[in-house]
């Protein structure tokens, strides 16, 4: 019986350490995960989109620090390029979407014009936009929407410093939910 309630107890604790989590996700706010001191912030155009609607999603770099750091100068869509966009419903199940996007990067490490510099409190953005039925957003509900930065370039290619690599891994944005309705 001892063992039955300690069991129920942990079930509940879990449970509600979920919730808030799920709870946090869903607040939705601009601010991103920092990483090497940027963050990747994402904006919603709406909360809420019809089933023909144009989704539009404003993508930012955001330079947080007190010192400048140099990125690649193009933010673009798919796995060839920098930028990565990731949908999930309300049970978290991933969707994919009818028509993925994959940009080619066509800049050189030695082209210093193809990058920026992110100076202090500075943000450099991009805005995605595409019908939702690209997207595979179909059906009314909840949808999850992130976004994920790294670098096609490698710190020992850039001159440029200090500069946010691909070592550095990918950036991941703050989570954007909104909801298709009839």
């Amino acid at each position: 019986m001892k063992v039955l309630v300690l069991a129920l107890a942990i079930g509940v604790i879990v449970s509600l350490a979920g919730d808030a989590a799920i709870a946090q996700e869903q607040k939705g706010d601009a601010t991103g995960v920092q990483h090497g001191g940027l963050e990747l912030s994402l904006v919603s155009q709406k909360r809420s989109y019809k089933r023909n609607d144009q989704f539009k999603l404003q993508v930012m770099l955001v330079n947080p620090t007190s010192k400048p750091v140099y990125v690649f100068g193009t933010l673009d869509w798919g796995y060839s390029a920098s930028l990565m966009f990731y949908i999930r419903d309300s049970s978290g199940r991933e969707i994919e979407p009818k028509l993925s996007p994959d940009s080619q990067t066509y800049a050189t490490a030695d082209d210093k014009s193809a990058f920026v510099k992110l100076e202090p409190d500075h943000f450099f953005g991009t805005t995605y936009f595409a019908p939702l039925s690209f997207m595979n957003l179909n059906k009314p509900g909840r949808y999850a929407i992130s976004v994920e930065y790294i670098s096609p370039f490698s710190i020992a290619e850039v001159e440029l410093k200090p500069f946010l690599g691909k070592e550095s891994g990918p950036l991941k944005s703050n989570v954007v939910w909104i909801e298709v309705v009839r």
